[in-house]
């Protein structure tokens, strides 16, 4: 079993000392070679032992994560990094995931959700980027994280999904989810004959294109309860919808 180095930056003593007994006790793969209290000490420490995997405390005393992660990207690839904590606001967690590919957990961390982030992060190491479409359930859904949990969608759910950095919008036939993916990660997912990639962040469901408009670079697509969406798209992405 792979050992993943990490650190933990935390500035509240109990959080971190319970997720460092956490992961001594469940995850023996995990060795943790320092934790951090403040920005200063997290920064010194993750440049000199360069982790596989962060720990990261959203809101830090008088920092934020954002402005560490800011710093960070100006001078090592970023690892593989697990956000921690105790609110729920989902556009700033939002923020945070655009710097990297990554799992958050609520405090206080449960045993279970801390397992299924490692196992995550194990999942994604161990996968090269070229790795084959994930097979489609018996159920006929597809599953995507999401900011609270998971999102079961069938190919005909799905009108069309537009990427944003580290993760992507879902139009669905009823409603709109954020799900924690990368486009790439949700095309290889989805059956390529029923959608069509429109540019660079932009995925279509074929069967739902109703009408193209070239004066105004924009799709029209149509539900079959006569639903309509116009979606915005690229020169590469009208040239690609032209050709179906």
């Amino acid at each position: 079993m792979k050992t993943f180095r990490t650190i933990i930056v935390e500035d509240e003593r109990l959080p971190r000392l319970s997720l460092l007994q956490k992961l001594k006790t469940y995850h023996p793969n995990i060795e943790v070679v320092d934790c951090c209290e403040t920005y200063e000490a997290a920064l010194t420490a993750i440049l000199r032992h360069r982790p596989d995997i962060l720990f990261l405390d959203i809101q830090l005393q008088g920092h934020t994560t954002l402005e560490l992660l800011r710093e960070l990207k100006e001078a090592i690839p970023l690892p593989h990094i697990i956000f921690t904590t105790a609110y729920s606001n989902s556009e700033y967690l939002l923020q945070a995931i655009r710097f990297a590919a990554a799992d958050y957990l609520l405090k206080p961390v449960d045993v279970s959700d801390l397992a299924k982030a490692i196992r995550r992060i194990e999942e994604r190491d161990a996968t090269p980027p070229s790795s084959a479409p994930q097979p489609q359930a018996e159920s006929g859904k597809f599953s995507f994280r999401t900011l609270n949990g998971t999102l079961y969608a069938g190919k005909d759910e799905v009108v069309y999904v537009r990427a944003s950095g580290n993760y992507s919008h879902i139009i669905l036939t009823e409603g709109e989810e954020i799900v924690l993916e990368r486009l790439g990660i949700i095309e290889s997912k989805l059956d390529e004959r029923h959608f069509i990639r429109a540019g660079r962040t932009l995925l279509l469901n074929r069967n739902l294109i109703y009408k193209v408009d070239r004066k105004h670079k924009c799709c029209i697509l149509r539900t079959p309860a006569g639903r309509e969406y116009s979606v915005e798209l690229s020169t590469g992405g009208l040239e690609a919808v032209e050709k179906l």
